[in-house]
């Protein structure tokens, strides 16, 4: 009898929303009227703006006005928000490689060059700040960083941040912060770049989402948080291109912003207890896997096997029904993610899956 399959290549987490998101989205539809209406019609976009900002205060230390932050429907609008208020046709852009492909996607739609740092492996998936530098040419217009960063997990230091807000300073360049995981930090310290210094800041364009902190990927509730000197064509590029959030979805983000943060504890636990497992065990079977340092991305080496990416993900779906993220879709050929959004015992079965797999090679 085939093993049953299992699926680890969406991070795409394996729970609901909080129930109390759950709740002032169900009431804000039952009590309709303006919750189930054009939301700019309402004084809702600004509740949820007013959390946002308090939100990232709480968390980041750096304050911002309401009219710096731009709902969009998920992180995706938002990002495409983020980079068209800033890039060109024919620009250039510093990005960290490996790299999330959803990033390339958009450049590539925009025509837009990626001039690649390696995140090297021998320096624990960290970038030389002389990497950084040397990636810069003169019609290079931004970089971005996605802290922590999916797919190697890295968490930049404070270190790697002022390095970044140096060169985008001394280079007149954008800074987009895709910080979409930062609630999933283990043992390092998340660092937002726009709070180390007003230089910084004023370039920084947040890139945010419920998706993962909240597990509301089905939800698209996203934004931005821009500052002044990219502002009014953000809003503009915002109000032609970038859906909406339905308006009782608001409701639902502010709970969740306003509210304790328990859940969000409670999933990081148990993501670090996920990561504590498979990473070492994965390790254990000679594939070296990174024990990431933020996110819930494991990502570990097969190119003893002398296979591609894609290569072994056909074998490994053939012989053992796993379903894996092949690491070239993330410009690193020979490597494999795996979201952890299945509990241990699915987990343990999936490595005792890859031994058979790599005995059988």
């Amino acid at each position: 009898m085939p093993k049953e399959e299992i699926r680890l290549n969406a991070g795409d987490p394996d729970v609901e929303a909080p129930q109390y998101a759950i709740n002032e989205a169900l009431k804000a539809i039952i009590e309709g009227g303006p919750n189930t209406h054009y939301p700019h019609y309402t004084n809702i976009p600004d509740q949820f703006n007013e959390a946002v900002v308090d939100y990232y205060e709480k968390f980041t230390r750096v304050r911002y006005e309401t009219k710096n932050v731009l709902p969009a429907a998920g992180s995706s609008a938002a990002l495409y928000t983020a980079l068209a208020a800033v890039l060109e046709k024919g620009d250039e852009v510093v990005l960290f490689k490996p790299y999330y492909m959803g990033h390339t996607r958009i450049f590539q739609g925009m025509g837009v060059k990626t001039n690649m740092v390696p995140l090297k492996k021998e320096l624990g998936y960290h970038p030389d700040p002389e990497d950084i530098k040397a990636a810069v040419t003169p019609k290079t217009k931004a970089i971005l960083v996605c802290n922590p960063a999916n797919p190697t997990g890295t968490v930049f230091t404070e270190a790697e941040c002022r390095t970044i807000g140096d060169v985008s300073v001394d280079n007149d360049m954008a800074v987009f912060a895709d910080e979409i995981y930062l609630h999933f930090v283990y043992d390092k310290k998340f660092v937002s770049i726009a709070s180390l210094s007003e230089a910084y800041k004023e370039r920084t364009i947040n890139i945010m989402s419920f998706s993962k902190t909240f597990s509301m990927t089905g939800w698209r509730l996203g934004y931005d948080i821009v500052p002044d000197k990219y502002l009014e064509k953000a809003k503009l590029i915002a109000g032609l291109t970038a859906p909406r959030p339905a308006t009782f979805v608001f409701k639902a983000g502010i709970s969740c912003l306003r509210g304790d943060f328990k859940y969000v504890d409670e999933r990081r636990a148990v993501y670090k207890a996920r990561r504590d497992y498979f990473c070492k065990a994965v390790d254990d079977l000679g594939w070296p896997c990174h024990m990431f340092e933020g996110a819930f991305y494991a990502w570990f080496d097969v190119t003893s096997t002398g296979l591609g990416s894609q290569e072994f993900l056909r074998k490994l779906k053939e012989e053992q029904n796993v379903v894996l993220s092949p690491g070239d879709r993330f410009g690193a050929d020979g490597f494999m993610r795996v979201p952890l959004i299945k509990p241990v015992p699915v987990l343990k079965e999936v490595v005792g899956r890859l031994k058979e797999f790599k005995a059988g090679l």
